[in-house]
Order: C-alpha cells, then structure tokens, then sequence
C-alpha cells in the first residue's frame, strides 16, 4: 500500500482522534471510526502535504491556508488512490481493510483502551425507526 502504510498516519490519528483518552472523537463516535474510513486517511496525506509544502525551503513558509479551495484535488486524489487500490484485487481490498482496522485498534489501544470491539452489526430496530419517523413528521406538522 505503499504511501498509505507510511507511519505519519497513525501517528497523526493518534494526535487528532483518540489522545484525549474517553473523551477522544474516535472513543465517543467509535462507530464513525471502526476502521478508520477513507476520508481521514485521505484528510491526513492531505494535511502532510500542506505542511510539506509550507516547509520545502527548509524554512516555514506562512501564507497559504489549508483551505478546501487549494486542497480539494490533492484530497480527491488520495480518496481516489485509496478505491483504486481497494478495486485492484480482492488481496488489496483485503490488505487495505486490515490496515483501516489496525489503525483504529492502534488508536483505541492509545486512547487507554485495549479491548477492540468489532463493528457494529445489529440493525437498527424497525419499531425504533417507525418512532423517530412519527417524531419528523409530527415536529414538521407543528411548524
């Protein structure tokens, strides 16, 4: 996977998402997270660009803003680099799919927590669904 296994990665997850021990964003939305989807390593490979750029001369460069204008084809690129990858074979879609999963149980390990659950399965209960349903419509019916 080349690029992708590259250890900036998961260090900069662990910074971002899961060094705030519980309270980190990958604890508390653990289902949003569990395996890191292909937007964060997208957002990542995007930002150490950014910063790379700032730092070619060897000296920070200030500026240019990490803005979706100047930035949204590189992240388009990773983005497309990651399902080009996962369409390559069903080795590459496998390897990749591990590598999301290692990431998120890395994280979760530095965030204090050690247990990895496995991804959500259940369903969402249909009554359950028919009632926030009936709660749409009746707060619109209000309006």
């Amino acid at each position: 996977m080349g690029i992708y296994e590259h250890p900036i990665l998961q260090e900069v997850i662990n910074a971002q998402w899961f060094s705030k021990k519980k309270k980190s964003d990958g604890i508390v939305f653990g289902s949003a997270f569990n395996p890191i989807p292909d937007p964060v390593i997208a957002l990542v490979f995007t930002a150490v660009e950014y910063a790379i750029k700032q730092w070619a001369s060897g000296f920070l460069v200030s500026g240019s803003q990490f803005s979706e204008v100047d930035y949204h084809d590189v992240y388009k690129r990773h983005l497309d680099g990651l399902e080009q990858w996962r369409h390559f074979s069903t080795r590459t879609a496998q390897a990749l799919a591990r590598h999301q999963q290692r990431l998120y149980s890395f994280g979760r390990s530095r965030a204090g927590f050690h247990d990895v659950p496995e991804r959500a399965k259940t369903r969402f209960d249909n009554a359950k669904l028919a009632r926030a349903a009936a709660a749409i419509r009746d707060a619109s019916d209000e309006e």
